[in-house]
């Protein structure tokens, strides 16, 4: 347990009841005077009431913002994370919904069409259950519980307007429920590789598969360039990946998609540095982009435990990519960092270890080449290239 004093600095949210949530906000306000900069004010305690669980959970909220989950069963675990998740990112989950659904044109009018035509030409046709078994043994469980959750902050919202964000009021637009498949979406990866394969398929047109390969610094040395059987790179042209660019570029406002004028900014104050900035701002984004990590024995710490640092290196942005939880329940005591949109952790510990991932890009054509010497298979026959 991470918590040990429960009443220093900390918003202490308490749910319970039968199919009744009831959240008991416990707020511990640092005074804003100077003269008084160390000292609180009294909590200040309010009880919700929301349909949607079974028995009592607990949300306590440290100094550093980050909730501590405490349930009795897995499906309230989920539940209360993606209740308190909307709680305090619910227009980053909105906008992200209309992302990999394809409705941002819906708000943003006829700019975000290309956007959205992309976005729902990259939609996963396969068998939704199948694929949210994939990421977990009880998979329906926890998404479906993260996702009742979620909705019901929305309906809780809906009922109480004077809780909806400045961002919803200011666009003129309400949140709407979110599916299973909003979680398991793709819209918030990275797929660098796609450009790759295009720019790739475009040099051996002009320059043939051997002075491209004598050009590029492929890895594995052994390498060569051959095509797939039928594929005709004239098809593959300098606008193919015009509406999946669209989909995967970020979601900008502008002063017109303001529905009340009075709060539009003026235009003509416009930075002139900021728009001649911004076409570099792809290349910035990607030279931002890159991981590392690393372990430490525990034979060399002064804990005489082992000690694992990750750090994936994606772009700092507000509100932030990552969001941190603790979460509590029979069989559950992690702690770390996720997406908002994503049940669970994905980068933290547990009682028995830590884990991590890299944002690093993986070569298609080394396993391709390793495959093909083991199998004696090709194991992508959709692939434009192929390995020796």
């Amino acid at each position: 347990m991470l918590i040990k004093n429960k009443t220093e600095n900390q918003e202490r949210v308490i749910m319970k009841g039968q199919k009744i949530l009831t959240l008991s906000l416990m707020l511990y306000l640092l005074a804003t005077s100077t003269a008084c900069v160390n000292s609180r004010t009294e909590a200040k305690k309010e009880t919700l009431l929301i349909p949607g669980i079974t028995e009592s959970v607990e949300i306590i909220k440290d100094r550093w913002g980050i909730s501590h989950v405490f349930a009795q069963n897995q499906k309230d675990l989920f539940f209360a994370q993606g209740f308190n998740v909307a709680r305090d990112r619910l227009f980053q989950l909105e906008i992200w919904r209309r992302q990999a659904t394809g409705t941002l044109a819906e708000i943003l009018g006829e700019k975000a069409l290309n956007r959205d035509i992309g976005a729902r030409l990259l939609k996963a046709r396969v068998d939704m259950k199948k694929e949210i078994d994939h990421y977990h043994p009880q998979g329906q469980e926890v998404i479906t519980s993260f996702v009742r959750g979620i909705n019901a902050y929305i309906d809780f919202v809906k009922q109480n307007a004077d809780l909806l964000p400045l961002e919803f009021r200011l666009l003129g637009i309400k949140p709407e429920h979110w599916t299973p498949e909003v979680v398991v979406s793709r819209h918030n990866g990275l797929f660098r590789n796609c450009g790759s394969e295009v720019s790739m398929a475009r040099t051996i047109r002009i320059l043939g598969a051997d002075k491209t390969e004598r050009l590029l610094d492929l890895n594995p040395p052994d390498s060569y360039l051959k095509l797939q059987n039928g594929v005709d790179l004239s098809l593959i042209s300098r606008d193919i990946l015009e509406l999946y660019s669209a989909s995967r570029s970020r979601v900008r406002f502008a002063p017109e998609d303001i529905a009340d004028s009075s709060f539009r900014a003026d235009q003509s104050l416009t930075h002139p540095g900021y728009l001649l900035l911004a076409p570099f701002e792809r290349i910035r984004q990607t030279m931002d982009l890159g991981s590392n990590n690393w372990v430490v024995s525990g034979k060399i710490t002064a804990t005489g435990l082992p000690m694992m640092a990750n750090d994936p290196h994606r772009s700092q942005q507000i509100p932030s990519l990552r969001y941190w939880v603790h979460l509590v329940a029979p069989g559950w005591n992690v702690i770390g960092g996720g997406e908002p949109a994503l049940p669970g952790v994905s980068i933290g510990h547990n009682e028995h270890g830590a884990w991590g991932h890299p944002s690093q890009p993986v070569s298609l054509q080394r396993n391709m080449g390793r495959d093909e010497r083991d199998s004696g298979k090709h194991p992508c026959e959709g692939s434009v290239f192929r390995n020796r």
